[in-house]
């Protein structure tokens, strides 16, 4: 799984591939927003390692090196990135200590763009600056678990915690754009009349991705 940000902005679980041929799960996703998100924060606790062959995209592999990722095969590795459109352009992986905290932090800035930074365990290890080559404001947050081919086994029940959206104006129904799929969360509420916007935790559950559509658990 890699995080990358806003939509602009995404965070996914997903796998390396062809994109034509990833299959998607479990999500959460936030937005249209009615003007633009300048500043979202939130929390990963890394999640256990999958079973059968899941590939995400805060990268995990049956042989991580192969996929360029520096930690063992029962770890996780994490990037900021970008996918273009064509292209997925990203910093090199960074190996997840077990049991970590991921912290990751998306601001925009409308003449340099979104930025991305990731800490582990509070220490900055990667970040990344692109502009939208369309010139567009975020408006978005989301995340999906993504598996290339459909068949990645499967992923174990994981949650994004403390999440913290900063909208550039103030919106008060962004809180009802909130939309889950095969998940739960305690709510995003504002206290500041809608500009910014607070979610204690988002959970995914456990996400299954066979060919026979069969569900094993992990």
């Amino acid at each position: 799984m890699r995080s990358s940000s806003l939509a602009a902005a995404a965070g996914a679980l997903a796998v390396r591939g062809k994109y034509d041929d990833w299959k998607f799960g479990n999500m959460f996703n936030l937005g249209p927003a009615s003007n633009t998100i300048a500043k979202a924060t939130y929390t990963l606790p890394s999640p256990a390692e999958p079973t059968d062959l899941f590939q995400p995209l805060l990268n995990w592999a049956p042989n991580n090196a192969q996929e360029g990722c520096p930690a063992a095969n029962d770890a996780w590795c994490v990037a900021a990135s970008t996918f273009t459109g064509t292209e997925q352009v990203a910093q090199s992986y960074v190996a997840i200590p077990n049991k970590s905290n991921v912290d990751f932090e998306l601001t925009y800035d409308a003449s340099k763009g979104v930025t991305q930074k990731v800490w582990i365990n509070g220490a900055l290890v990667s970040q990344q600056t692109d502009k939208d080559k369309n010139g567009k404001a975020p408006t978005w947050i989301y995340s999906t678990n993504e598996c290339y081919s459909g068949a990645c086994g499967t992923l174990g029940a994981y949650s994004w915690s403390n999440l913290t959206v900063t909208l550039s104006e103030a919106d008060s129904n962004f809180g009802d754009t909130l939309q889950l799929t095969g998940g739960s969360s305690s709510g995003i509420k504002t206290t500041d009349g809608g500009k910014t916007w607070h979610a204690d935790s988002i959970k995914i559950n456990e996400d299954y991705f066979y060919t026979d559509g069969s569900k094993k658990q992990c």
